[in-house]
């Protein structure tokens, strides 16, 4: 029992080695993976070893450093070669950057994170530097705002207190100002972020999913916030709330999220 449970731990510190990995600064020494997994150095060289050996990661030759190898990446875009949100999403989205000259991304729910899986833009269009496979705070983004909607009270109290980051000086982090932001979102069925994240950028987003106001992910397009105006905002909040509509009848009934939240 006690082997299997070795076994097991070790399972689990290589799969934290990778998660370590896919944040900045994206490479590591064994000496860094030892201290912030809190294990000696010889298990730290023992799990890096391991994870070579499966070609998951690789040793950087001159700085000796662990990164993710480029098959880690045909491992992980597994997700998107199956999944039904990306397949429904794809040609709303290409319309939606061609009516609109923006960024637009799909975001789907990653514990309590917002992880963009599938970015939009085209050439000459202002462009928000938006990676693939990049994690954001659901306070800090239009699209977290739409899974914070979807959620009961106690869950958002919950994110809102131990994962809310601040950003700019408009990121709301008070858990008071983000329930009445949530409330808004209810009722306009869209979210909106005015320099929350990103300075400079204003960007809306609306919840994809067949069943009504169930967040399976959200499609936001990203603007300069010399664009921003509130005659601006009801023209193209309603082609984004269109491409999520559009996205959703493609999703069908067993791809729509969970049930919008119910507050008292």
């Amino acid at each position: 029992m006690k082997k299997a449970s070795t076994a097991m731990s070790s399972t689990l510190r290589c799969l934290k080695v990778l998660e370590l990995l896919a944040e900045e600064p994206f490479e590591l020494s064994f000496t860094d993976l030892a201290a912030k997994l809190e294990i000696p150095k010889a298990s730290a060289h023992r799990l890096c070893t391991t994870l070579i050996e499966a070609n998951l990661i690789v040793q950087e030759p001159v700085t000796r450093r662990y990164m993710l190898s480029s098959h880690a990446l045909w491992v992980g875009s597994g997700y998107l070669r199956h999944s039904p949100i990306y397949r429904a999403a794809f040609f709303p989205m290409q319309e939606l950057a061609r009516q609109v000259p923006g960024t637009v991304q799909l975001g789907v729910l990653d514990q309590d994170y917002v992880l963009f899986i599938h970015s939009v833009g085209y050439s000459g269009a202002p462009h928000a530097f938006a990676d693939v496979g990049l994690r954001r705070p659901l306070n800090a983004t239009a699209s977290g705002k739409i899974f914070l909607a979807g959620m009961s009270q106690e869950d958002v109290e919950r994110i809102m207190a131990k994962s809310a980051e601040k950003y700019t000086s408009s990121t709301i982090t008070s858990i008071v100002k983000m329930k009445q932001e949530i409330t808004q979102v209810r009722k306009m069925r869209y979210a909106r972020n005015v320099e929350e994240l990103l300075p400079g950028y204003w960007v809306l987003a609306a919840g994809v999913g067949r069943q009504e106001n169930s967040p399976a992910a959200a499609i936001s397009l990203t603007l300069p916030l010399g664009e921003f105006s509130p005659e601006n905002e009801i023209t193209i909040s309603a082609l984004v709330t269109d491409a999520a509509r559009k996205a959703s009848l493609q999703l069908g009934p067993n791809g729509a999220g969970r049930s919008m939240g119910t507050w008292p």
